[in-house]
């Protein structure tokens, strides 16, 4: 049998025993070392793959030069240490430590990445900050930061809901402060405030029965807080006898509440006043007036109806006692001597012919008289007399004396 056989594979070797002899003597035989060559390929292997790693770290390094990373990098594992040839057990010795990892690349500022992230978490932000806002109660604040909120990203549901809270309860709070302002307003007697803050909050809830009873409780107020405005005014007129004044008053408040009994007893009185002082005005205006039989007679009337109306006034009652004096001045008559030729016939309008005389007395009521003389062939003479209130007894002659 030769030493190497030809079946075994190439790199292979096969030691073929030795026979040893022995003595007959019995010597021991000693124990036989291990090879050297193997701890040297372990050796050999341990600094390829050291020089490997080495030369892949270098290369990685030129290729991904290291950043400052957002985020924790992935762990890469470099590759496995070449396998020891047949026959070589694997070092026993430990492995070096994997590199560290390496970081990702950072991306630069104002990435896709980053831009895309940074409105998502603004809107993140901003309604974080109107919840809060809104649990504080404070609406205003938490309303800004929804409005931005949507801005920011139009189609955020959750951002138009809370929107929607936050306005829901600003008109819930601003309806309550309206009504208690209007009561408080109310209770003042500030009334004119009262209905403004009611109206404010009927416009934020129009169907709400309690604004419309608070408006007709204030409208109640308002009519009755006018009616005694008109009777103050009613009153006050009456004190300074301008009874025109108080009629109109009277007429106001009949005008808001018909069955007032103050005011119908108010306007009949005033009304009656109103009617005698007109009427006391038109003869102590017009003295006049009192020449003719009629009017006077319509003023001697109206003098009985001042005794038969109410209490009047100190000023209308100067006022009657005016025209009570122009009646008398008109009742008294004045002496009046008419002289004539006793050829000429003498009419005194409003008293009658007179026929012919030579003088003729007369007792005329202070007015305005027109004598008339005539005679067959001479011109009509005519005289107008104004008969005056006088003491002194008056004389005119009347002759026709101018022939046609």
């Amino acid at each position: 049998m030769s030493l190497r056989d030809s079946s075994a594979p190439r790199g292979e070797e096969i030691i073929a025993p030795i026979r040893v002899r022995t003595s007959s003597a019995g010597s021991r035989t000693a124990a036989p070392r291990p090879p050297r060559r193997w701890k040297t390929a372990a050796a050999l292997l341990l600094m390829v793959s050291l020089t490997a790693a080495g030369i892949w770290w270098i290369g990685h390094l030129s290729r991904h030069p290291i950043a400052t990373p957002p985020a924790a990098p992935q762990t890469e594992t470099p590759p496995p240490l070449p396998a020891p040839p047949p026959g070589v057990k694997a070092s026993s010795e430990p492995r070096l430590p994997s590199s560290p990892p390496l970081p990702a690349a950072a991306e630069p500022v104002g990435s896709s990445a980053s831009q895309d992230a940074s409105p998502v978490e603004a809107v993140r932000q901003r309604l974080v900050s109107a919840e809060r806002l809104a649990a504080a109660g404070n609406l205003p604040a938490a309303q800004a930061d929804y409005q931005e909120a949507l801005q920011l990203d139009p189609q955020s549901q959750i951002a138009r809901e809370g929107l929607q809270r936050v306005k829901t309860r600003m008109a819930a709070e601003e309806f309550r402060r309206s009504m208690a302002e209007g009561f408080a307003a109310l209770n003042t007697g500030d009334l004119t405030g009262a209905q403004a803050r009611f109206l404010k909050a009927k416009a934020l809830r129009p169907e709400a029965p309690d604004v419309a009873e608070a408006l007709a409780q204030t409208e109640i107020r308002r009519r009755t807080a006018r009616i005694d405005a008109a009777r103050q005014r009613a009153l006050a007129a009456e004190q300074h006898e301008d009874w025109a004044g108080a009629l109109a008053a009277y007429e106001e408040s009949l005008g808001m509440e018909q069955t007032l009994q103050f005011a119908q007893e108010g306007k009949e009185r005033t009304a009656a006043l109103v009617t005698l002082e007109r009427r006391i005005a038109v003869f102590v205006n017009q003295p006049g007036l009192l020449d003719s039989d009629a009017q006077l007679e319509n003023a001697a009337r109206l003098l009985l109806d001042i005794q038969a109306a109410p209490p009047v006034g100190p000023r209308l009652r100067a006022e009657a006692d005016k025209l009570d004096a122009l009646v008398q001045t008109a009742k008294t008559p004045v002496r009046v001597t008419i002289a004539s030729d006793s050829l000429t016939e003498v009419s005194v309008y409003r008293v009658g012919r007179l026929g012919r005389f030579g003088a003729r007395e007369l007792s005329l009521r202070p007015g305005t008289y027109t004598i008339v003389g005539s005679r067959d062939g001479y011109r009509d003479e005519r005289l107008e007399l104004i008969v005056k209130p006088n003491p002194e007894p008056i004389r005119v002659t009347i002759v026709c004396n101018v022939k046609v």
